[in-house]
């Protein structure tokens, strides 16, 4: 139809040369008529129909149709959720998988939670009918899945990694390693340890007790082995009741305390859950455990407080682990603890408990894909996340503007002031919004440490907005700032690059980056993300507020919209590969700036000690006369971030005064400040002209990737810096 309607049109425009040929082509038109009719469009009718009933099934409606995809639901099993189903025809069977692996055993809501007989819970082995309906495999080995799933989680500390399992003589058996865990390969390859269907590995950044085999996670004594994230905060005083009981410690760790109590517990008759309840009744803290009892050799114990901890499903098996995200490249379905739970995950499937009674929690798909760790080709994780931020920061963009529709406006319109609260590179990303926020759209800022606000006796305004910046979601101060400001009745928007986070639960309004996973311990990505996301979020409030005029609102949604092109110029720019070299001349470096730039010198100071380990600090370039400058001599290098904006002569006063001095400076302007700063300055790496309004995103990638060739040429690991983790679950 379409063909014809094309081809009268150009029969219509040369009518007196096509005539006979024209009456040719009549049967072939016909033809295509009939095919299209009877054939195509059925068939399209037919999928559009399918996939309504996909959407139907997605969504977890029963749903009958006659000679469809389903030729009819027969049954809907609540215990399991699981649709009964027959398939009508065979061609359509991979159609349908799709859909149904989606929704298969979506766990059912509506049977009452049950109070437990104390003491019996896992001793039985009638199936949970509140749990999905696959069992743990017996046959094959979990070692190498252990060891697999360590890789995914190193990011979250790396100072050394064990694994623990029951061997088939019903014994505990732990194997460590100092450092990362390639080497806890080597290890458990060289012991040839046993085979084992259940077992817990842990990779640590070291709280208590220095990084060490003797330190090492999991801790264990004769009966019980534990895995833990997070820190018992009364633990100096458990230990000494427990030694007056004549329990023996050989760690200098924290986590000791629990397999020593639950040992306690154990030989006084408690069954293992019932020792768990009483152990962390004990404890003060937040904490994330996994745990084995010898004498329970096919059950594996979870249980969590404050701390993320996640229950994954695929196939033939179950897992837990600390980071949701990493689990997903293991499993299609998800489950998230809450505070309080333990669960216990036995062949005869998965029975959570809270406070003493048997409860559920949902079950949400996972996409295996969401997190395959592959370098594709780049040295290290970091230098493909700089790479990978034009595209991260256009979905970021994107998904500001869907998610704002959501927002009730009416919250800004009477705005006077905004909190913002974060740690590390996210406090940055709020300083550099506070400049913006207070410019574009005339709202006061005050910009809070997370560790210091959480600690506050501030009384904040009821119906003021706090706006919290994590990353991972999970940073442990941040979630107790949120806490505070939430007792404060304080509206939370929250900026996240992780779904289904702690942080996200507790939110009011969440603004999620999509910058994808990130491994590199130092923030790349999901920082630009956060500026993007901020940005948007500014000039948003400025229209709101009235502040913004229609043209500069265009100028700036231009601006915003450019900032992937700029980034993908940033890129290409290769001197910055060669100033680095410049930074190993010197022990000590300091980044200047002024307005917005500050908050780049002060996040790129942080990029370049973290990665390279070298004395660096950021400040505001009209402060270094108020004392830092005392600091120079010709051995002090100082970079200096100055766009061509309206503060840009009075910090050239500034690095005027620094030459004064003998100091060495190095530039990064624009094509227009460029000139003004050759012949003065050591050095100037030329960027590309923008908006000042964008110019801390675009300066900020360039300091990435400053601070990552620093780091390469003196030969360190960029993706996994000395004594860091990527999220801070602790205090």
């Amino acid at each position: 139809m379409l063909i014809s309607e094309v081809f009268a049109a150009d029969a219509t425009s040369n009518a007196s040369s096509i005539g006979a040929p024209f009456a040719s082509f009549i049967p072939l038109i016909l033809i295509f008529a009939v095919i299209y009719f009877l054939i195509i469009r059925p068939q399209q009718k037919k999928l559009k129909e399918h996939r309504k009933i996909i959407d139907q099934i997605k969504r977890g409606d029963t749903v009958i149709t006659s000679g469809g995809i389903i030729a009819e639901v027969n049954k809907v099993d609540e215990a399991n959720a699981q649709f009964v189903i027959e398939i009508a025809p065979k061609v359509e069977v991979k159609v349908l998988k799709s859909a149904i692996s989606e929704v298969l055993n979506k766990e059912a809501q509506k049977v009452a939670a049950k109070p437990i007989e104390k003491g019996k819970i896992e001793k039985s082995d009638k199936k949970n009918k509140n749990q999905p309906p696959e069992e743990i495999s017996s046959g094959d080995s979990v070692i190498s899945t252990l060891l697999t799933g360590l890789q995914k989680l190193e990011y979250r500390g790396y100072d050394s990694s064990g694994i623990a399992i029951i061997n088939n003589e019903g014994e505990i058996e732990v194997k460590k390693s100092e450092g990362k865990v390639k080497r806890l390969y080597e290890v458990v390859d060289e012991s040839k340890m046993s085979h084992s269907t259940v077992g817990i590995a842990h990779t640590r950044w070291a709280t208590h007790g220095v990084p060490g085999l003797k330190n090492a996670h999991p801790i264990h004594t004769n009966n019980v082995v534990v895995a833990h994230n997070g820190i018992i905060e009364n633990y100096n005083l458990l230990k000494n009741g427990l030694e007056e009981r004549g329990m023996l410690f050989h760690t200098d760790t924290d986590t000791e305390i629990i397999p020593n109590m639950l040992t306690l517990y154990l030989d006084e008759g408690l069954s293992p859950v019932d020792s768990l309840f009483k152990c962390l009744n004990n404890l003060h803290g937040s904490f994330a455990l996994v745990l084995l009892f010898a004498e329970y050799p096919d059950a594996l114990f979870v249980a969590k407080r404050n701390l993320p901890l996640a229950i994954g499903y695929n196939c033939n098996t179950v897992f837990a682990a600390s980071d949701s995200n990493a689990l997903s490249a293991f499993v299609k379905r998800i489950s998230y603890l809450e505070d309080g739970d333990i669960a216990v995950i036995k062949s005869s499937g998965v029975s959570i408990y809270n406070n003493g009674t048997q409860v559920k929690r949902s079950i949400e798909n996972s996409s295996p894909s969401d997190f395959l760790i592959s370098k594709n080709g780049y040295p290290s994780f970091m230098l493909k996340e700089i790479f990978e931020q034009p595209r991260a920061l256009n979905k970021t963009i994107n998904q500001f503007y869907k998610q704002y529709k959501e927002v009730n406006k009416k919250l800004f319109s009477e705005l006077s002031y905004i909190t913002i609260v974060g740690c590390g590179s996210s406090y940055f990303a709020g300083l550099i919004a506070k400049y913006w926020l207070e410019s574009v759209a005339q709202v006061r800022v005050y910009l809070e440490i997370s560790s210091e606000f959480r600690y506050s006796n501030i009384k904040l305004e009821e119906g003021s907005i706090g706006l919290f910046i994590s990353q991972s979601g999970e940073t442990a101060d941040t979630i107790e700032a949120l806490g505070y400001a939430k007792s404060q009745k304080q509206t939370i928007i929250s900026i996240t690059n992780t779904f289904n986070s702690s942080i996200e639960k507790i939110s009011d309004i969440v603004l999620h980056t999509l910058a994808g996973p990130e491994i590199g311990v130092a923030s790349t990505k999901t920082f630009s993300a956060q500026l993007a996301t901020l940005a948007c979020f500014a000039v948003e409030l400025g229209k709101i507020k009235g502040i913004l005029g229609g043209e500069r609102i265009k100028q700036l949604s231009s601006a915003i919209n450019s900032i992937p092109e700029y980034v993908e110029h940033v890129l290409n720019v290769m001197k910055i590969q060669h100033i680095s070299g410049s930074i190993l001349e010197h022990n000590n470096v300091i980044l200047i700036g002024r307005g917005s730039s500050y908050g780049v010198a002060m996040e790129g100071a942080l990029k370049i000690k973290e990665l390279s380990y070298i004395n660096t600090v950021g400040i505001a370039a009209g402060e270094m006369k108020h004392g830092s400058i005392a600091l120079i001599d010709s051995t002090v290098l100082v970079i200096a971030i100055i766009p061509y904006d309206s503060l840009f002569f009075k910090t050239l006063s500034n690095i005027q005064e620094i030459i004064a001095r003998k100091g060495k400076v190095i530039a990064f302007s624009d094509k227009q400040g460029a000139p003004f700063l050759r012949g003065v300055c050591a050095d100037v790496v030329q960027l590309p002209d923008t908006d000042n309004f964008i110019s801390p995103i675009i300066y900020s990638v360039a300091m990435q990737f400053l601070a990552y060739y620093t780091a390469a040429k003196k030969g360190l690991d960029a993706d996994c810096p000395r004594n860091l983790a990527k999220s801070v679950t602790v205090e």
